[in-house]
Formats: structure tokens, C-alpha cells, sequence
């Protein structure tokens, strides 16, 4: 039951810091820093496979082959529009758009599994998207920048990521299946980029070596989560995550927290609370 809290843990410290490393590598693109951050995830899973890599046989069978091609699509390209948002937008105005994220993992996850529906995730859903909406409204207009927009089309990716996850455990260990969809992001884009990858610094290696290992353990312990304890319960527990992402962007990014954005948080985590008094 642990892993959804070691999941926001680890999470956190990811965002916080590549917001921090596009904050002080401003030269470099999206696109590009994707591709090296794989690169480096690459390089720490390989480090841990020989204690934790193992793949069934049944891995190889059409039906796990089309649904690890669909992950890797969907992961390529959630992850560029989540580093378009986070290169051109502030954390603080971020986060709640990333907080609903994971609500909206459960409303497509509820889809595709019977165990994962619920009538009070609909209305939670229904309730955050308003608060979402609330948040953003100024001067009676919804302003929407291309960055928010991106962040809102990676939660409907993210949440489509989940359900493949999910199927793809069953033959995959957590890193065995987080380290062959790295591999495969990174080889899509290549392509994408047609090779024209932006080179780095050797003195931003190590802050590229943090983010990658945040990563790794986030997404080990959210791949284990899904596992042991289910979409639901894992996507409502990430969203604790604002009290320290704002405390973070606050204290170490310098940025300035809007009061609805703080709101709208709030109601958001008292809607997991309910959640889980009810299911």
C-alpha cells in the first residue's frame, strides 16, 4: 500500500526538478530534452535489470506486441506535449491541470475494466473538470494558452497509457516494461526528429541523471501500484501531490501561486478523500 505514496514522492521530485533544468537549460527544445532524458533512463534501468528485468514468453505474442505499440505512441507523445507545457508554463499555473490528470486516468481506465468503475468517479470527475474551468476563468472568458492545452491533451494520453500499462504487466516486471518502452520512445524520436537532436552540456549530465532517476523510481512504483492495489486507488493518491508541488514552486522555483489555483487544488484533494471513504 505504500507504493502510491512513494509514487507521489518520487513524482514530485521529477517535476520540480525538469522545471528547474528548462528553467537553466532555456536553449534547448522539448523535443530534445526528451530524447536525452530517455537516454539517461535508459542508462539507469540497465544499471538495475540484472536484479529486477524479467519478460514471459507470452510477451512476444501478437496481442502484447500491438498493445506495446500503442504504449510506446502514447508515450512518446504525451511526454513531448507534458515537456512543451511545463518548458513554456509556470509550475504554480500547471499544477492544476496536472492534478487532473489522474482523475481522468480513472474515468478511461473505468472504461476498459469493470473493477475500476464507480458512479462517485464520474461525479468527482465531472466536479474537478468545473473547478479546472473556474480556475481559468478570467475576465468572464476561459483563457486557455497552447501550454495548458498541451498539459490537457497528455492527461487524456496519460490516462490511455494507463490502461496499456496495465495489460502489459502481465507479462512484464515494472522495469522490464518501463525500460523497453524508454528504448522505444527514444527510437521514435529519433525519427521524429530525423536525427536533428540538440546536444548537451557535460555539467547538466548530472541534473539530467536526477530527473532520469526520479523518473525511474516514480514510474516503477506506479507500474507496481497498478499491480497491487489498481488504477483508482494509485490515481487518487497522486493527487496529494499539490501541497508539495507548491511548496516547492514557491519556495525553489521562485514562482507566484494564484489563490484560485490553490482552491481549486483543494477542492480536488478533498474530492479524494471522499473518494475514498466511498469506494
Amino acid at each position: 500500500m505504500w507504493y502510491p505514496f512513494l509514487v507521489v514522492f518520487f513524482d514530485v521530485i521529477t517535476l520540480v526538478a525538469t522545471k528547474r533544468l528548462f528553467v537553466k537549460f532555456k536553449q534547448i527544445n522539448y523535443r530534445s530534452f526528451a530524447w536525452w532524458l530517455f537516454i539517461w533512463i535508459i542508462v539507469i534501468s540497465l544499471a538495475l535489470s540484472p536484479w529486477f528485468f524479467h519478460i514471459d514468453l507470452m510477451a512476444l505474442s501478437h496481442q502484447y506486441l500491438w498493445w506495446l505499440l500503442a504504449l510506446t505512441f502514447l508515450a512518446a507523445n504525451y511526454n513531448l506535449l507534458l515537456y512543451y507545457g511545463l518548458k513554456y508554463e509556470k509550475l504554480g499555473e500547471a499544477e492544476p491541470f496536472l492534478l487532473f490528470n489522474p482523475l481522468v486516468a480513472v474515468v478511461i481506465a473505468s472504461l476498459f475494466y469493470a473493477d475500476e468503475r464507480s458512479w462517485h468517479i464520474y461525479v468527482a470527475a465531472g466536479v474537478a473538470g468545473l473547478v479546472l474551468a473556474w480556475s481559468q476563468f478570467q475576465h468572464h472568458q476561459i483563457k486557455l494558452r497552447k501550454p495548458l492545452l498541451s498539459l490537457l491533451a497528455f492527461a487524456v494520453l496519460y490516462g490511455l497509457e494507463a490502461v496499456a500499462i496495465k495489460h502489459l504487466l502481465a507479462v512484464y516486471s515494472p522495469l522490464a516494461l518501463y525500460l523497453i518502452r524508454a528504448v522505444l520512445v527514444v527510437v521514435f524520436l529519433w525519427v521524429l526528429q530525423k536525427g536533428a537532436i540538440q546536444r548537451i552540456k557535460l555539467k547538466y549530465v548530472p541534473q539530467f541523471l536526477l530527473v532520469a532517476g526520479g523518473a525511474v523510481a516514480a514510474s516503477v512504483f506506479l507500474y507496481l501500484s497498478y499491480q497491487t492495489v489498481g488504477i483508482a486507488i494509485t490515481a487518487f493518491t497522486l493527487l496529494l501531490s499539490p501541497i508539495l508541488i507548491y511548496c516547492l514552486s514557491v519556495n525553489y522555483l521562485h514562482e507566484k501561486v494564484k489563490l484560485k489555483n490553490l482552491i481549486s487544488s483543494a477542492v480536488i484533494v478533498g474530492l479524494v478523500v471522499w473518494l475514498t471513504l466511498t469506494r
